[in-house]
């Protein structure tokens, strides 16, 4: 049921719905047109010529993810909570712990960089 309500929700935000009276109604050119199709496809065929033209993609992808995955984990979260949360009597509590995710996803970026760096020269230098 409520994987019926999303995608009632879905059809509704994107027009469909009005248009046609739900996505399963719609024709099939409406949504698939060729333009979206082709920016699919570029996306697809661009990726996969980095991929071929990057010799070692995993060991950037591992200093991509070091570096960026703690900050949306970690840092944002907090940073958001530190601007959103009401100030109220658990307010030095939520400072607290924020700041101590703030910190651990500052020296875990830190650390995953600084692996990613030392096996990125490891890997080059031999």
């Amino acid at each position: 049921r409520d994987l019926e309500s999303g995608s009632t929700f879905l059809a509704e935000s994107s027009g469909i719905n009005a248009e046609y009276g739900g996505a399963v109604g719609a024709p099939i050119n409406k949504m698939l047109h060729w333009k979206r199709l082709l920016v699919r496809l570029s996306f697809v065929i661009l990726a996969v010529c980095i991929c071929e033209a990057i010799p070692r993609f995993d060991l950037i992808m591992s200093l991509i993810g070091g570096t960026t995955i703690n900050a949306a984990v970690f840092i944002l979260p907090s940073v958001f909570h530190f601007k959103l949360a009401k100030k109220d009597k658990w307010w030095s509590l939520k400072v607290f712990l924020d700041s101590l995710s703030v910190l651990f996803g500052v020296g875990a970026g830190l650390v995953c960089t600084y692996a990613s760096i030392a096996h990125i020269i490891e890997e080059y230098s031999s």
